[in-house]
Parts: structure tokens; sequence; C-alpha cells
């Protein structure tokens, strides 16, 4: 916004009015935990699997991973949660220490390789549409 620099990666939903973008990919939500945790053996996370488990929660103020949490409520299962923050990163830490499971996305959990967590996709999942982006009417040089 401040044109510092000429395109950035985002994910939707972004300001029309701010922003224009183009398409990039998309990505669904998956749960990492730490390797001894008794979901490897599952091929997909559901809400009442989330029963029980504590819980590292990112982005806690975007609906898509409210979703999750939401549907244990209505089953009658108040989530633990452990802590919330709004920092891609941390969680991995957190889980890789053993000390809860995490909900977020594909592209972000392959970010995480290097601590060999577990990952699992996740139903209901959130849909994430990732666009490279650039201020409204910016013009780039041909060349």
């Amino acid at each position: 916004m401040a044109g510092r620099a000429d395109l950035g990666i985002s994910r939707l939903p972004l300001d029309p009015s701010l922003f224009e973008w183009a398409p990039l990919g998309s990505a669904r939500n998956v749960c990492i935990f730490h390797p001894d945790h008794r979901f490897p053996k599952q091929t997909c996370i559901e809400a009442h699997d989330l029963a029980g488990e504590t819980i590292v929660d990112i982005d806690p103020q975007f609906a898509a991973h409210k979703m999750n949490f939401n549907a244990l409520r209505f089953a009658g299962v108040e989530p633990d949660i452990l802590v919330e923050f709004d920092c891609n990163g941390h969680e991995a830490g957190y889980v890789s220490a053993g000390l809860g499971i995490s909900i977020t996305n594909e592209i972000i959990a392959r970010e995480y390789a290097a601590f060999h967590l577990g990952i699992k996709p996740v139903e209901p999942s959130a849909l994430y549409h990732y666009v490279a982006l650039w201020q409204k009417g910016r013009t780039f040089p041909t060349h």
C-alpha cells in the first residue's frame, strides 16, 4: 500500500479499492501435530477429533480458523486453546515441543518441513485463494 514494493503475495479477501491482483493458487486446511501424536493413523482430521486436544491457534480473528472450533462447540465440546496469536511460524515451535496441535493451511504447513511435524487434511476445510497483488492503477514498465 505504501508503494515500497511493486508486487506482493497475499490471500483473499483484499480491498479492491486499494489493490488489483492475479490468482496464483489455492490451499486448504491441514492439522499439524507432533510426530508421536495419535493422528498419523488417520487419513483426515474432523472436528470431533479435536475433542480433548490442546490447540495452538493462529489468526483467531479469521472465520476460516473458527470453523473447526465452532463445529466442536456445536457438538458440545469447548476447545482447549493453549495460545492464540497472529503470526505464522510460532505454532510450529509449540507443536514440535508437543504442547498441542494446530490447524493452518497447507502452504504454511509446507514451510515447517524442518520440524518433521505430522500433517493431515482437515474437514470441514476453508479454501484460501492466493494472489499476486499490486497497487490499484499501477502501471508497470514493459521491460
